[in-house]
C-alpha cells in the first residue's frame, strides 16, 4: 500500500483473507523492531496468531 497511511512503516503486513465465508483484512505495523529480531518473520507470525485469534473471537474459521 504504497500510498496509504501506512506507507513510512517500514515494517507493516496486511492479509486479506476469508472467515467462514465474508472477507476480512488485518493489518499490523509496528514503529521499530528491536536490534537482533527479524522484524517480517515476526509480523508473519504475528499475523498467523491475529488469523487464530479473531476466529476464535468470532466464532468463524479463517480460510473458509
Amino acid at each position: 500500500m504504497p500510498d496509504s497511511v501506512f506507507a513510512d512503516q517500514p515494517y507493516q503486513v496486511s492479509a486479506r483473507f476469508a472467515c467462514s465465508g465474508k472477507d476480512r483484512m488485518i493489518d499490523i505495523y509496528l514503529a521499530r523492531v528491536a536490534d537482533g529480531r527479524d522484524g517480517i518473520k515476526d509480523l508473519i507470525e504475528l499475523m498467523r496468531i491475529a488469523q487464530k485469534r479473531y476466529g476464535e473471537l468470532y466464532d468463524c474459521t479463517p480460510g473458509t
